[in-house]
Formats: C-alpha cells, sequence, structure tokens
C-alpha cells in the first residue's frame, strides 16, 4: 500500500476541507474553492485525512488550520505538515511564522514557536481574517524565526543597580522567550553594593534564579575584557541623563523609566506589590523586544521600535 502523500489542495479539495476543518473546530468561513493554492493536504481517498495552511506577507507568514482528522493522529503528520510549510515559507522569502492556536500551544512550543502578547503581531499578520476576526481572542499567539538568530547582549543600567535593572537582568536570564537569543546584565552609576532584599524575594517567590546577581558599578562593562553590549537599556531617570562610559561596538540605547518599588512606603504588602507591578511591566517590555524581527530592522528603525517599548 501506497503512503499518503503532502500535496497543493485544489479547488475540489474544497467541500472536504472545510468538512475536516469543521470537525476539528478551524475557522473556514474564508476559504473559496479558487483560494486554496496556499494549502497543503493530506488525501484518504474522498477524504481529506490532514492539512495545513500558509499565508505568506514578505518576510512574514501566518500558519493556519494545521489539522489531522481524528484516526490519523499518532501518525506524526501534524509534524510533518508543519515542517513542509516551515520550508515553504522560508523558501518564498518569510524570516518569522505566526499562528493562533487554541489547543495545540504545546505541540507548536516542543516545535520551536514561542508565546506572544497579540499586539506584538506585526500590521501585515494582524491584518488577516484568521488575525482580526476567525480566530476568538483566546488563541494563543505563538512564533518561531527561520532564520538563524544572531545572539545579543542587553544591560540594563540604573543609578543603584539593586531593583529594576536587577529585575530586568534576572527576567531575560530566565524567560524562556528570550533564552537563545538575549543575555541580560544589570549595573549602576553609583552601585549601592547590595541587591533590595524585595527584588531578591520576589524573584524567589516566582521561581526565578537569583545566583550570581549582585549590585556593580557599569565601569566593569567598559573594561577592556568586559562582554560586548548590544543593547543598553536606562531604567531610572537618573541614570538616563547621566553620562555613560564608553560602550565598544555602539550598541543601540533606550530609555524604559519606570517609579522606583525600592522608594514605596507603607506596609510590606504595598512594597510587595509595588515590586510585583515593576516586574510585570518589565516582563512585558522584554516579550515585546524579544519579539521584534531584529535581524531584519534596519538600525533607525529598531533604535525606534526599541525606545517605544519604554511607553508600553
Amino acid at each position: 500500500m501506497t503512503e499518503p502523500r503532502i500535496g497543493a489542495a485544489t479547488p475540489e479539495d474544497h467541500s472536504p476541507l472545510c468538512r475536516l476543518l469543521a470537525a476539528c473546530g478551524l475557522p473556514a468561513d474564508d476559504l473559496r474553492p479558487e483560494g486554496l493554492s496556499d494549502f497543503l493536504v493530506v488525501h484518504d481517498g474522498e477524504c481529506i485525512a490532514a492539512s495545513v495552511g500558509l499565508e505568506v506577507r514578505g518576510e512574514r507568514a501566518l500558519l493556519r488550520s494545521l489539522a489531522v482528522a481524528e484516526d490519523w493522529r499518532g501518525r506524526g503528520w501534524g509534524e510533518r505538515l508543519t515542517a513542509t510549510a516551515e520550508r515553504l515559507a522560508r523558501g518564498r522569502g518569510a524570516r518569522t511564522l505566526y499562528l493562533l492556536t487554541t489547543t495545540a500551544d504545546a505541540f507548536f512550543a516542543a516545535r520551536g514557536y514561542t508565546r506572544l502578547p497579540r499586539e506584538a503581531a506585526p500590521p501585515a499578520i494582524a491584518a488577516m481574517p484568521q488575525f482580526a476576526s476567525l480566530c476568538p481572542a483566546s488563541s494563543a499567539f505563538m512564533s518561531k524565526n527561520l532564520m538563524p538568530n544572531p545572539h545579543y547582549n542587553i544591560l540594563f543600567l540604573c543609578t543603584g543597580n539593586s531593583a529594576r535593572s536587577i529585575l530586568a537582568e534576572a527576567l531575560v536570564n530566565h524567560l524562556a522567550v528570550s533564552r537563545a537569543r538575549f543575555t541580560g546584565y544589570s549595573a549602576g552609576s553609583r552601585p549601592r553594593g547590595e541587591v533590595n532584599p524585595h527584588a531578591l524575594a520576589l524573584l524567589a517567590r516566582t521561581g526565578i534564579a537569583t545566583d550570581g546577581l549582585r549590585s556593580k558599578s557599569w565601569d566593569e562593562f567598559a573594561a577592556p575584557g568586559a562582554p560586548k553590549m548590544d543593547f543598553i537599556i536606562t531604567v531610572c531617570d537618573s541614570a538616563a541623563g547621566e553620562p555613560c562610559p564608553y560602550w565598544p561596538g555602539q550598541p543601540m540605547s533606550a530609555h524604559w523609566g519606570m517609579p522606583d518599588p525600592a522608594a514605596v512606603t507603607g506596609s510590606d504588602e504595598d512594597i510587595r506589590k509595588a515590586f510585583a507591578e515593576t516586574m510585570q511591566v518589565l516582563r512585558r517590555r522584554i516579550e515585546l523586544l524579544a519579539s521584534l524581527p531584529l535581524a531584519t530592522l534596519d538600525r533607525m528603525a529598531l533604535q525606534g521600535r526599541v525606545q517605544e517599548i519604554g511607553s508600553r
């Protein structure tokens, strides 16, 4: 018996494809017989046993409608269709592949896709019907970089290097979304010499490693042999206004100012809340930074995007 093959959909596949998608709980309202050229299908007689769609918009593409009939599951067709769609997207010049899913986020995460905030979607992707109206708002938005990514070092600066910049360093090195692309560091213009205990307690409560965190001078990163920085981000207004050391390599710079949680007074609960809110803002900004197509943006555009993140 010949094993079924993955092939391009034809107009005659419209009805069986819609039936498969409906059985899998996937939208098909926008499909037309003459618009199936970007679908890959696997036939099972007159039925379609598995499918995936691909829409390419320049350097970005959307993966949609990965569906496998119930009695065909467990045979690897989902993995094969996804891999084939990725090769096609790469061959058409796409550098990043996006998708929305309500039930398969673990499947895609195991294949290198990372979850992103929906507002991080590029305009070309956000305008697609699947994103704009067909998929529910509860869908997970995920992406995968199809081209090899360079690695980036990012240095967070503040005056004392005891709270905000420490939280940012720890978050960058913890978050799975950025681990393969960034290494985080932190420093201060006038370091206090010790990490704020509320920052350490918060990191410990949220399962983020605190080993190696220390309050240190930014002069360490201007010294010979220091790691070369690609991004320098200030998180307090004082450090943003101070003259910095010379950073070799002309790193990108931005200001992500935010209130100092260490300045909050009141009950222990008030202080814990201030630190938690600071970390939430930092997490969101770091995730947005990690979602940028860093390898494809020119320096001026990237500077603007990284600076803009500081207002979110």
